[in-house]
């Protein structure tokens, strides 16, 4: 059979595409050409590109004695700076319940479309979101991505809503953010005290915090140099944690390249958000990042964001703002900022550079 044989078979054109990437290569088997709609504007093939050897710290040093424990902390502020993300190792959680919950999730993107689409919304700041592409709901090219968010911490207010399927999703998916939850204060501790601040002030500044967990599903794609599974993006809270099922797909943007990241198994990968390079007047800056596909196996990553509530407003520490003038960033709402970053087609970090550049002309 002929190319042209083999796509006459397969016509995309009635295609509802909000079903997700997962449901279209399950229902056309035959698909060996992307549609149109997942065609992106690349510059350059985004596979062909050289893996970054980024910071590896093992994190148990943080219980260590005094010599060990500044060491420690001392190479996840050089990480900070110099980078933006690090993965963490002997970071306390078993390596049973990172693989309990990734099948959970996987088992999640594997139920009945009618299952999953009781939780589709163009809402960004549902509190339980299913969907595909990107977050916003307003027309732009479509990447290969199908996605599950929900809030975690603080579980009181959201528990409720999460799904009954699979059964024990809920119960998983607690333990594990209330894990991961307390790993990241522990990093916020030492990110506090390697910017010269107080132990406890970024935890402080969280009040009573919000964690959004965002589990992804990229499907084997017919022609993954054509397009991406999440376009370049920074995240709008503090700290992200990021694991996912052994299949790499990750890229950094570091002084205009970009470059894949390997995961370590068992380990995290965590980087920095906008709320934190705001936080830090922009001596940490946030990391630039974005998802690719490939041919052969279907790749599952779970992202865990933490910021502060929804309610504060996120601005430079008080401390850091050495002079009149000096901040670099203009105080916003939390909640305001995600609606912002999440709604916008512009992708990159041009949410934050607004915020600076708005401040800039106040001043």
């Amino acid at each position: 059979m002929s190319e042209k044989e083999e796509t006459k078979d397969v016509d995309v054109s009635t295609t509802d595409f909000k079903k997700g990437v997962k449901n279209l290569v399950e229902t056309m088997p035959k698909l060996n050409k992307l549609p149109s709609e997942f065609i992106l504007p690349l510059e350059r093939n985004p596979l062909s590109v050289n893996f970054a050897q980024i910071p590896i710290i093992d994190i148990s040093g943080l219980n260590g004695a005094s010599q060990t424990r500044d060491s420690t902390i001392g190479a996840i502020a050089s990480a900070c700076r110099d980078w933006g993300i690090f993965t963490i190792t002997n970071h306390g959680i078993e390596d049973a319940l990172i693989e309990e919950m990734i099948k959970v999730v996987k088992e999640f993107f594997d139920l009945n479309l009618r299952e999953k689409m009781k939780y589709a919304s163009d809402d960004v700041m549902s509190p339980v979101r299913y969907g595909t592409s990107l977050n916003t709901s307003k027309k732009h090219n479509l990447h290969w991505r199908d996605f599950f968010r929900h809030y975690g911490h603080p579980f009181q207010d959201t528990f409720h809503l999460w799904p009954l399927n699979p059964p024990n999703y809920s119960n998983v998916a607690r333990e594990y953010l209330e894990r991961v939850w307390e790993m990241a204060m522990k990093i916020f501790e030492a990110i506090s005290e390697g910017l010269g601040l107080e132990k406890g002030y970024i935890e402080g500044c969280l009040g009573e915090g919000v964690q959004i967990l965002a589990a992804n599903y990229y499907p084997p794609c017919p022609e993954p140099h054509k397009t991406l599974g999440l376009a370049a993006h920074s995240d709008h809270g503090a700290l992200t944690f990021l694991t996912q099922n052994g299949v790499d797909g990750l890229q950094i943007k570091q002084e205009q390249t970009w470059f894949a990241v390997h995961h370590v198994p068992g380990s995290f990968l965590v980087n920095i958000g906008d709320s934190l390079e705001i936080l830090s007047n922009g001596r940490y800056k946030s990391v630039e990042h974005r998802a690719t596909v490939n041919a052969q196996r279907a790749r599952i990553s779970i992202a865990v964001g933490h910021g502060p509530q929804l309610s504060s407003f996120i601005g430079p520490a008080g401390p850091l703002v050495t002079d009149k003038g000096s901040a670099q960033y203009e105080p916003m709402k939390y909640k305001d900022y995600i609606r912002l970053q999440q709604s916008s087609t512009d992708r990159g970090k041009t949410a934050l550079l607004a915020l600076k550049a708005q401040q800039n002309e106040l001043s």
